[in-house]
Protein backbone atom coordinates (compact mmCIF):
# COMPACT_ATOMS: atom_id res chain seq x y z
CA UNK A 1 0.00 0.00 0.00
CA UNK A 2 1.43 3.56 -0.84
CA UNK A 3 0.20 7.01 0.30
CA UNK A 4 -1.88 8.84 -1.30
CA UNK A 5 -3.01 12.41 -1.53
CA UNK A 6 -6.93 13.55 -2.90
CA UNK A 7 -7.93 16.55 -3.83
CA UNK A 8 -11.75 16.69 -4.19
CA UNK A 9 -13.98 19.61 -5.67
CA UNK A 10 -18.01 18.94 -4.26
CA UNK A 11 -21.02 20.78 -5.53
CA UNK A 12 -21.83 22.84 -2.91
CA UNK A 13 -25.79 22.90 -4.20
CA UNK A 14 -25.78 19.37 -3.73
CA UNK A 15 -23.49 18.45 -0.56
CA UNK A 16 -24.23 21.35 1.72
CA UNK A 17 -23.25 19.65 5.20
CA UNK A 18 -19.95 18.80 6.05
CA UNK A 19 -20.64 14.97 7.09
CA UNK A 20 -22.08 14.29 3.69
CA UNK A 21 -18.84 15.38 1.93
CA UNK A 22 -16.83 13.31 4.53
CA UNK A 23 -18.92 10.38 3.87
CA UNK A 24 -18.95 10.36 0.32
CA UNK A 25 -14.70 10.62 0.45
CA UNK A 26 -14.94 7.55 3.28
CA UNK A 27 -17.33 5.59 0.82
CA UNK A 28 -14.80 6.29 -2.17
CA UNK A 29 -11.85 4.91 -0.13
CA UNK A 30 -13.79 1.84 1.04
CA UNK A 31 -14.58 0.48 -2.34
CA UNK A 32 -10.88 0.36 -2.80
CA UNK A 33 -10.12 -1.28 -0.14
CA UNK A 34 -7.92 2.26 0.79
CA UNK A 35 -7.40 3.11 4.68
CA UNK A 36 -8.44 6.64 5.21
CA UNK A 37 -6.17 8.64 7.16
CA UNK A 38 -7.19 12.14 7.21
CA UNK A 39 -9.97 14.00 5.53
CA UNK A 40 -9.90 17.89 6.27
CA UNK A 41 -12.27 20.83 4.25
CA UNK A 42 -9.67 22.82 2.53
CA UNK A 43 -11.75 25.68 1.27
CA UNK A 44 -14.71 26.98 -0.40
CA UNK A 45 -14.63 29.39 -3.14
CA UNK A 46 -15.60 30.66 -6.02
CA UNK A 47 -14.35 28.81 -8.81
CA UNK A 48 -12.03 29.96 -11.55
CA UNK A 49 -14.36 28.81 -14.57
CA UNK A 50 -17.54 27.68 -13.93
CA UNK A 51 -17.96 23.53 -14.02
CA UNK A 52 -21.85 21.74 -14.68
CA UNK A 53 -23.01 25.57 -14.95
CA UNK A 54 -21.94 25.41 -11.28
CA UNK A 55 -19.96 28.83 -9.38
CA UNK A 56 -18.51 27.85 -6.30
CA UNK A 57 -17.53 24.56 -4.91
CA UNK A 58 -15.89 22.99 -1.72
CA UNK A 59 -12.19 21.45 -1.59
CA UNK A 60 -12.16 18.67 0.77
CA UNK A 61 -8.15 17.23 0.78
CA UNK A 62 -7.40 14.00 1.97
CA UNK A 63 -4.64 11.34 2.60
CA UNK A 64 -5.11 7.77 2.60
CA UNK A 65 -3.25 4.45 2.21
CA UNK A 66 -4.30 2.65 -0.85
CA UNK A 67 -3.25 -0.46 -3.25
CA UNK A 68 -1.53 1.28 -6.46
CA UNK A 69 -3.39 -0.86 -8.91
CA UNK A 70 -6.80 0.02 -7.38
CA UNK A 71 -6.41 3.71 -8.23
CA UNK A 72 -8.31 3.91 -11.49
CA UNK A 73 -11.11 2.63 -9.78
CA UNK A 74 -11.43 6.06 -7.40
CA UNK A 75 -10.54 7.47 -10.68
CA UNK A 76 -13.56 6.26 -12.53
CA UNK A 77 -15.56 6.34 -8.55
CA UNK A 78 -14.71 10.26 -8.86
CA UNK A 79 -16.02 10.84 -12.59
CA UNK A 80 -19.45 9.20 -11.60
CA UNK A 81 -20.20 10.98 -8.66
CA UNK A 82 -22.92 13.55 -8.68
CA UNK A 83 -21.66 15.24 -5.62
CA UNK A 84 -17.78 15.47 -6.93
CA UNK A 85 -17.35 17.89 -9.35
CA UNK A 86 -13.40 17.37 -9.90
CA UNK A 87 -10.48 15.25 -7.91
CA UNK A 88 -7.48 15.07 -8.01
CA UNK A 89 -5.13 12.01 -6.62
CA UNK A 90 -1.18 12.39 -6.36
CA UNK A 91 1.31 9.98 -4.18
CA UNK A 92 2.66 11.54 -1.89
CA UNK A 93 5.88 10.68 -0.14
CA UNK A 94 6.73 14.09 1.70
CA UNK A 95 4.04 13.60 4.37
CA UNK A 96 5.02 13.88 7.66
CA UNK A 97 3.42 12.19 10.71
CA UNK A 98 3.90 15.27 12.61
CA UNK A 99 2.19 17.21 9.41
CA UNK A 100 -0.34 14.09 9.62
CA UNK A 101 -0.73 14.60 13.50
CA UNK A 102 -1.03 18.35 12.87
CA UNK A 103 -4.06 17.50 10.47
CA UNK A 104 -5.78 15.04 12.64
CA UNK A 105 -5.77 17.84 15.44
CA UNK A 106 -7.60 20.30 12.85
CA UNK A 107 -11.28 20.46 12.89
CA UNK A 108 -12.32 18.65 10.08
CA UNK A 109 -15.46 21.14 9.16
CA UNK A 110 -13.23 24.17 9.76
CA UNK A 111 -11.38 25.21 6.50
CA UNK A 112 -7.78 25.13 6.40
CA UNK A 113 -5.53 28.25 5.66
CA UNK A 114 -3.30 27.76 2.79
CA UNK A 115 0.49 28.23 3.77
CA UNK A 116 1.56 30.59 0.74
CA UNK A 117 -1.31 33.15 0.76
CA UNK A 118 -3.32 32.86 -1.78
CA UNK A 119 -0.81 31.91 -4.51
CA UNK A 120 -0.45 34.83 -6.67
CA UNK A 121 2.63 36.37 -5.27
CA UNK A 122 5.19 34.34 -3.74
CA UNK A 123 7.79 36.53 -2.06
CA UNK A 124 10.40 34.26 -1.79
CA UNK A 125 10.81 34.17 -5.54
CA UNK A 126 13.27 36.68 -6.40
CA UNK A 127 11.71 36.46 -10.63
CA UNK A 128 8.73 38.17 -9.24
CA UNK A 129 9.67 40.26 -6.14
CA UNK A 130 12.63 41.89 -8.06
CA UNK A 131 10.65 42.75 -11.40
CA UNK A 132 10.01 46.80 -11.95
CA UNK A 133 6.62 47.69 -13.35
CA UNK A 134 6.97 47.51 -17.13
CA UNK A 135 9.84 45.24 -16.95
CA UNK A 136 9.56 41.64 -19.04
CA UNK A 137 7.95 38.97 -17.12
CA UNK A 138 9.98 36.31 -18.09
CA UNK A 139 13.20 34.70 -16.29
CA UNK A 140 16.55 36.36 -17.44
CA UNK A 141 19.15 33.94 -19.37
CA UNK A 142 21.39 34.14 -16.17
CA UNK A 143 18.30 32.92 -14.19
CA UNK A 144 17.02 30.26 -15.51
CA UNK A 145 20.50 28.03 -16.10
CA UNK A 146 19.67 28.53 -20.27
CA UNK A 147 21.06 30.66 -22.81
CA UNK A 148 19.29 33.31 -24.62
CA UNK A 149 18.41 31.99 -28.53
CA UNK A 150 17.31 34.20 -31.08
CA UNK A 151 14.08 32.71 -32.52
CA UNK A 152 14.60 35.63 -35.48
CA UNK A 153 15.42 34.02 -39.37
CA UNK A 154 15.78 36.90 -40.94
CA UNK A 155 19.58 38.31 -41.31
CA UNK A 156 20.68 41.29 -39.28
CA UNK A 157 19.73 44.81 -41.08
CA UNK A 158 23.24 45.50 -41.66
CA UNK A 159 23.62 42.73 -44.00
CA UNK A 160 20.14 43.42 -46.02
CA UNK A 161 20.94 44.74 -49.28
CA UNK A 162 19.29 48.17 -50.02
CA UNK A 163 15.92 47.85 -51.29
CA UNK A 164 14.23 50.29 -54.30
CA UNK A 165 13.45 53.85 -52.34
CA UNK A 166 9.88 54.59 -51.89
CA UNK A 167 7.11 53.95 -54.36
Amino acid sequence: MRRYEGLFLFDTAVAREWPAMEEEVRRLCSRIGAELLVCVKFDERKLAYEIARRKRGTYVLAYFDAPPERLNDIERDIRLSEVILRGLVLRTEKLTEERLAQLRAHPADVPLTPLGGDGRRHDDDRRFTERRPGEAQRAAPAETGRQAVSTSTAPPMETLPPGPGPV
